[in-house]
């Protein structure tokens, strides 16, 4: 949605006129929500259109969930406008209380590690942060590209300062890698799950010349896919000068607080970028007052861990946190547009500009209650002076959308982003788009109408929950577990559960189940065999007997569950080879009011629970009976 865009919005040239002015402070009226998040993409976009040089656009919001949305109605308009989403970047905080001597999540660190990373090699043209993740400073910069390094295939590699040179940027040696920050060596071959990538990468050596790099799957230990080179980037944000005596030493949890002493001084995100970049402060007011909290909240955290531990003070907040002026002084140089929904700030903000949009809801869409022929009446309506674009979450959802608007003999196309730079000859189809928009709007400027799921069915927001972390899997599988429990070996049998053991095996450290079986033996389990033990479960009230390590007795138990499996198994294949020759009336296909049903349906379906639909459609449509 260039300027060869027949519908180019009247706003767009007058705003990047005003914006290249030095030290511009300009206000955009209107953009909020979705809005400021296309009129961002359309701004960048006539930005790197010209010969101008430009620096990137750092969008800074109030919080992290502001930026996350932020960040995904970029990606929406990028794809929407067929603009590589790669050209983004996403820089969130900690998510840690200030001073709390945990160490931060380690997908966080990847995150923020791959984001400083991308500045300094291939820098985005958008950087989405929030103001708490600007305020926090970071490892200096000429330590950060110090430290990092990378395996190249067919070059020489000096195997020797391999492990120091991981321990000292935070990874663990393990004996599998299965998440970021974790490492293992293996003769000739070492396995990194740098927190540069999605997967781990498995580097074959020679000598000390590097034969292969692939990256693998952590649970199949398959590869995947292969590459030429691989980076290896801090998996802590505390990087230790070689040549230390505890330089190959477990980082301690609290480490990235002691930060600056460590270093004398920190950088900021800033310091980062190559180029002097142009901003945009999403409400600048709101911005203002969520640092305020979080120094609130910094200077508590701060004085709680002075009454804790006197003798061991972390570095004062301010050698760790930008106060509000500090950002003010790190940005003053820069061009800043304010998104601000109705007014400019204050007087600074010296020249405005508006970018007039509807919410749905102000045409009577969205609005609880309303019929879905109601519904279709007014986009019907919309469809005289707007493309119409209908975003669905899911890619089944995008067809059953095509279908139930075909059924009520509605045109509809999945979306092209060719259809923004053509010139409209009559009505358009409507259009149906996968994608992730947090809100959809009416802009006459650009003939363009947007409208959610939620929006297109009278709904609230869509219920999808969140998908648990491999970690937060595992720690409640041991916070079920107390001391004491009986607990099932896949090899071994029946134990007890003994508690957790941290111990030092082959050169490097791991926690360990302490298992007791009978006799007094005892199975030490590293956590990366956990998926071998699960809870006992049998009736209330028995104690079950104790299995001996190395005996028989388990071994006879499960040889009689498999000969009683298999003779259950063949009792199964006898009952469905009678199902098979048993006819029964088939049911007919889906009709429109089945499939008015179906997309209105309020929850996300995962991708086991459409399949499960799409069969029991196919059964139903069989004229085998359905056994489910």
């Amino acid at each position: 949605m260039s300027e060869t865009n027949p519908h180019t919005p009247s706003w767009l040239a007058p705003l990047r006129s005003a914006l290249r002015q030095e030290q511009a402070r300009v206000c955009l009226l209107g953009a909020h929500g979705s809005t400021a998040a296309c009129a961002l993409t359309l701004l960048n976009d006539t930005r790197h259109s010209t010969s101008d040089p430009v620096g990137p656009l750092v969008v800074v919001t109030a919080n992290d969930d502001s930026a996350e949305r932020m960040f995904d109605d970029l990606c929406f308009f990028h794809e929407l406008m067929g603009r590589p989403v790669v050209d983004l970047a996403w820089f969130p905080e900690w998510e840690t209380l200030p001073y709390e001597a945990t160490a931060p999540h380690v997908g966080l660190i990847a995150h923020r590690m791959t984001t400083l990373h991308r500045l300094l090699v291939t820098p985005p043209t958008i950087l989405v942060t929030s103001v708490s993740a600007v305020m926090h400073r970071v490892i200096p910069r000429s330590t950060f590209e110090q430290a990092i390094f990378h395996f190249e295939t067919a070059a020489a590699f000096e195997r020797d300062s391999l492990v120091t040179n991981l321990l000292r940027l935070g990874y663990r040696r393990v004996s599998v890698v299965e998440i970021p920050g974790e490492f293992s060596i293996r003769g000739g071959i070492v396995d990194i799950f740098s927190t540069a990538y999605a997967n781990p990468v498995r580097v074959e050596f020679l000598g000390d010349q590097v034969e292969s790099i692939r990256l693998f799957d952590p649970s199949t230990q398959t590869s995947t896919a292969k590459l030429n080179d691989a980076w290896v980037l801090p998996a802590r944000e505390f990087i230790r000068p070689p040549h230390v005596p505890d330089a190959i030493t477990p980082i301690q949890a609290d480490a990235e607080w002691r930060s600056p002493d460590l270093y004398g001084s920190m950088d900021t995100l800033f310091d980062y970028l190559t180029t002097v970049p142009f901003l945009a402060l999403d409400q600048p007011d709101a911005l203002k007052k969520a640092c305020e909290a979080a120094w609130d909240k910094i200077d508590d955290g701060y004085l709680r861990h002075v009454d804790r531990d006197a003798s061991h003070p972390y570095p004062s907040p301010e050698r760790l946190f930008l106060t509000w002026q500090g950002i003010q002084q790190q940005i003053e140089a820069c061009s800043m547009l304010a998104l601000e929904p109705l007014a400019a700030p204050d007087s600074t903000w010296n020249q405005t500009f508006s970018f007039p949009a509807q919410v749905p809801g102000s045409i009577g869409l969205g609005i609880r209650g309303t019929a879905f022929s109601q519904t279709l009446s007014l986009l019907e309506g919309l469809r005289n002076e707007h493309r119409v674009v209908l975003v669905a979450r899911s890619r089944g959802q995008v067809d059953r959308l095509l279908a139930l608007l075909r059924e009520h003999d509605l045109p509809a196309d999945p979306w092209n982003p060719t259809v923004l730079s053509t010139q409209r000859t009559g009505k358009l189809p409507f259009y149906v788009l996968h994608g992730d928009l947090s809100a959809g709007f009416l802009s006459g400027d650009l003939r363009l109408a947007l409208l959610t799921e939620e929006e297109l069915f009278a709904k609230g927001a869509r219920h999808k929950p969140q998908p648990k972390s491999r970690t937060a899997t595992f720690l409640s599988s041991l916070e079920d577990l107390n001391v004491g429990d009986y607990v099932v070996h896949v090899q071994h049998g029946i134990a007890k559960y003994r508690g957790l053991k941290r111990l030092s095996v082959q050169d490097f450290e791991s926690d360990f189940l302490i298992l007791e079986f009978a006799g007094g033996d005892t199975l030490y389990v590293p956590l990366d065999r956990l998926n071998q033990v699960q809870r006992y479960s049998g009736a209330e009230g028995h104690v079950p007997r104790l299995d001996r390590l190395g005996g028989t007795s388990w071994a006879k138990t499960t040889a009689r569950v498999k000969k009683d499996i298999e003779e259950m198994a063949q009792e199964l294949i006898d009952l469905y080879a009678n199902r098979e020759l048993v006819k029964r009336n088939a049911y007919g296909a889906t009709t429109t009011l089945y499939h008015e049903f179906e997309a209105a349906f309020e929850y996300e379906e995962t991708p086991d629970q459409l399949k499960a639909i799409e069969d029991i459609g196919r059964d139903m449509e069989s004229t085998k009976p359905m056994d489910r």
